[in-house]
């Protein structure tokens, strides 16, 4: 729209172009002496004087595209330039006659317009040159590549409007058309008005993306601001070819601010003829940061076995990329009314942002009879702001009243963090509280990281802790819980060109007080202290002509165990081999890897371990391929410190085999067998097909050997239903009930390319819901069929 406000401007610049050279006679009542499809300079023998007045002649008609000429023997001065709607004023400059008379002169046509402001043709241009000019008869005004004709156009000079009438038709390079009884364009505002308007354009950009096709659109006048701002008013508007009109959106006012929204004011929704939904009203963010959900312009419908039939509001309001949101008016035929909003907020400068989400579930009188909860609330805040280049703080807040469905307690949690970055140093200080029902739990952090170098830092946390419980409320048995943890840790760590280093201080400190029936005891907090923890780790090396890699690492340190009552010392040696990779032919490739470990107590226990993994691939041609992985781990030794670094014992191979096609299909199957507890596990099988591009299937099943037999078989399909129709289902096949289990299945039924019914039933809620979706909004097609969610939003106003 933006294209057809800039080309109305030249109108009133070609206006000018013509009417520079223009100096036509008129008798007493102002009309023109003689107009005419062109106006020329006279023969040599009709020439006056230099005092008189030029003789105007009609000639036959010329081409559209010649500039008409006015002869004049005393040439005028260039006008005012407040008598024209523009800049461009060629100059007049005299040259000599056809003829050898002297005295006499004439004016040369005006010089073309510069680039960019286009040019006029029509039968007949006259007028005065300071003041209204008119153009009469096949107007053609060319800006760049749009143009712009009518039956007549006009320009007043007192309120500065030129004014195309009859039959005005514009066209823009792009494909964008427009087509009224009347076009206006206001010089003085840069700004664009017509009639009776119908067009279509396709320079509407949705989330930083263009739409696909174009917006057709008609009203009875259409008002273009120069910065493209266009506002439609009893409007009709649609995504569709115009030969097959699928669904419409009219509105009593429809507003468009490019690259920020839409915005239909009264609007109603047709699906062909019929009237399916009155939004209120209707707004549309066109900008990504304006688009934090899919939009949706209809209600969803729908029912399910738990809530009954539903319907499900979304009405959008974007006040500006600064604040705008969802509000969400839901009904639930056995729940009750649901009642929500998003709102998304930000500073202006940049220098924070935040998204505040509440939705209230109010129960009817079926749903308290049965529950006893009158209201189920769900509401979320988060908010960001950077104070400075060093300073920012992040907080959060949710709350969960008690839901319909469950008899948790409400619960509420909320976090704040300050982070302070330095040149060299990072600083967080943070805090969490959370409580649910009688149980509450407070939480501090502190923690700062320096780098002293590019190899040498340090990082110091200091943690606190408080949690309360009650236990059987008001019941005889009824008790509490109170803790108190404080938790230290000191890192230091070194990094070197063959090796890094850490030394750890971690301690955790506090006690526990429990009271049943009056009686108090209080004892310590259990767990683990490193007081300290060297841990070397050198860097991976290759023996370079087995293409091995090697890895050590070294840990020692004193550890005081709560869990187990026991302070001791602790030493570990671990060394690994690998993984390294081996070619065996032109159709295997075998992989290892092979570690020890040596753990020595200041007790006197040891404990050792060997660990190794290989794995041997075979490919069968260029249609299948199987795998045999081979892991054990051997275990020796007792450690004083199970709680700790407790290692288990196992030995065990898998197997899994392909056979495949390209992409048409492919078949796996897997198992394993566990030679410690002489166990057989489990056969998987899953086979995926292709029969086209646009389809698959996906079977999957599996055997136990030890009794049960096959399971059920899941299946996962997705096809084409025709050319307009798409099908997914998910579920599975029971063969000892003998029947589809589990099913859910997702239709889309595309209407006329122009947009979508979405029916989806899940057979465990018997839910059956309907939505729709325009096929003109790029991100409208996700969120549906087997990545669907459920009824009820998750993230509150989310569109599932």
């Amino acid at each position: 729209m933006r294209q057809l406000g800039a080309a109305a401007a030249v109108l009133a610049a070609v206006f000018v172009v013509a009417g520079s050279g223009l100096n036509a006679s008129a008798d007493s009542s102002g009309s023109p002496a003689s107009p005419g499809p062109a106006l020329t300079s006279p023969s040599p023998a009709e020439s006056p004087g230099p005092s008189a007045s030029p003789t105007v002649t009609a000639m036959p008609p010329m081409a559209p595209t010649a500039i008409p000429q006015t002869p004049a023997a005393n040439p005028t001065g260039p006008p005012d330039p407040d008598s024209y709607p523009t800049l461009v004023h060629p100059a007049v400059v005299p040259t000599p006659g056809p003829s050898e008379s002297p005295g006499v002169e004439q004016t040369a046509p005006p010089p073309p317009p510069p680039p960019g402001f286009g040019r006029l043709t029509a039968d007949r241009l006259y007028g005065n040159a300071n003041g209204d000019m008119d153009a009469d008869g096949h107007v053609l005004i060319v800006s760049g590549d749009s143009t712009i004709t009518a039956d007549r156009a006009h320009y007043d000079a007192a309120t500065r409007i030129v004014r195309a009438i009859g039959d005005v038709h514009y066209v823009a390079a792009n494909g964008d058309t427009a087509t009224a009884k009347t076009l206006d364009y206001d010089v003085t505002h840069d700004r664009v008005i017509m009639d009776d308007v119908e067009g279509q354009s396709s320079a509407v950009a949705f989330q930083s993306e263009h739409i696909h096709g174009y917006v057709y659109y008609k009203g009875q006048r259409i008002t273009i601001d120069h910065n493209g701002h266009a506002v439609l008013e009893r409007g009709w508007v649609t995504t569709c070819d115009l030969r097959h009109v699928a669904y419409h959106v009219t509105g009593k006012e429809i507003e468009l601010r490019p690259n920020d929204r839409m915005i239909v004011h009264s609007p109603a929704l047709y699906l062909g003829k019929y009237l399916v939904a009155g939004l209120g009203i209707l707004v549309i963010p066109l900008t990504q940061e304006g688009q934090r959900r899919p939009t949706a312009i209809a209600p969803r419908i729908g029912y399910n076995s738990i809530y009954g039939f539903f319907i499900k509001n979304y009405i959008n309001f974007y006040s500006s990329p600064y604040f705008y949101g969802t509000y969400h008016v839901d009904y639930y035929q056995k729940a009750g009314i649901g009642l929500g909003a998003d709102l998304f907020f930000a500073r202006r400068d940049g220098m924070g942002q935040g998204e505040f989400t509440i939705y209230d579930l109010h129960s009817n009188q079926y749903q308290l009879a049965i529950t006893g909860v009158k209201n189920s609330l769900n509401s979320a805040l988060t908010y960001s702001r950077i104070f400075s280049h060093h300073v920012t703080l992040s907080a959060n807040a949710n709350y969960v009243s008690q839901s319909l469905l469950t008899s948790i307690p409400p619960t509420l949690s909320a976090n704040v963090n300050v982070v302070h970055n330095g040149a060299r140093s990072t600083t967080s200080y943070g805090g969490t509280a959370t409580t649910t029902g009688p149980n509450s739990s407070f939480g501090g952090l502190v923690n700062h990281s320096i780098s002293f170098s590019p190899v040498f830092s340090e990082n110091v946390s200091l943690q606190l802790q408080y949690n309360s419980s009650v236990f059987g409320t008001g019941t005889t048995s009824e008790s509490s819980s109170l803790s108190r943890t404080v938790v230290f840790s000191n890192d230091t760590r070194y990094s070197a060109r063959s090796f890094d280093a850490d030394l750890l201080i971690l301690t955790n400190h506090g006690q526990t007080s429990n009271t049943l029936n009056g009686v108090e005891t209080t004892q310590p907090v259990i767990g683990l202290q490193k007081v300290p923890e060297l841990t070397v780790r050198s860097r991976p090396l290759t023996i370079s002509n087995i293409r091995l890699p090697l890895q050590l690492t070294l840990v020692d340190g004193v550890y005081d165990d709560g869990y187990d009552n026991i302070t001791t010392a602790r030493y570990e040696l671990n060394a690994q081999a690998g993984s390294a990779l081996y070619r065996i032919g032109d159709s295997a490739t075998a992989t290892g890897l092979v570690g020890i470990r040596q753990d020595i107590y200041g007790t006197g226990d040891e404990r050792g371990a060997i660990t190794e993994q290989f794995s041997l691939q075979k490919f069968f041609g260029r249609h299948a391929d199987d795998t045999l992985a081979y892991q054990m781990q051997s275990v020796r030794g007792f450690t004083p410190l199970p709680a700790y670094d407790l290692l288990s014992g196992y030995d065990q191979i898998n197997e899994t085999l392909n056979v495949y096609n390209g992409s048409a299909y492919r078949f796996t199957a897997t198992t394993n067998y566990d030679f410690k507890n002489k166990f057989l596990g489990s056969i998987n099988y899953q086979l995926t097909v292709n029969p086209t591009p646009f389809s698959n299937v996906l079977l999957g099943d599996s055997y136990d050997p030890h009794g049960t037999g096959y399971g059920p078989v899941s299946i996962t399909l997705s096809t084409p239903l025709g050319r307009n129709d798409y099908l997914q289902f998910l579920g599975n096949y029971d063969f000892k009930l003998h029947g589809l289990q589990g099913q859910n299945y997702f239709l889309t039924h595309t209407v006329n390319d122009c947009y979508q019914i979405r029916l989806a039933y899940r057979q465990a809620l018997h839910e059956l819901d309907v939505s729709f979706s325009l096929l003109a909004f790029p991100s409208q097609s996700v969120n549906f069929g087997l990545t669907g969610g459920s009824l009820l939003p998750q993230s509150f106003g989310s569109t599932p």
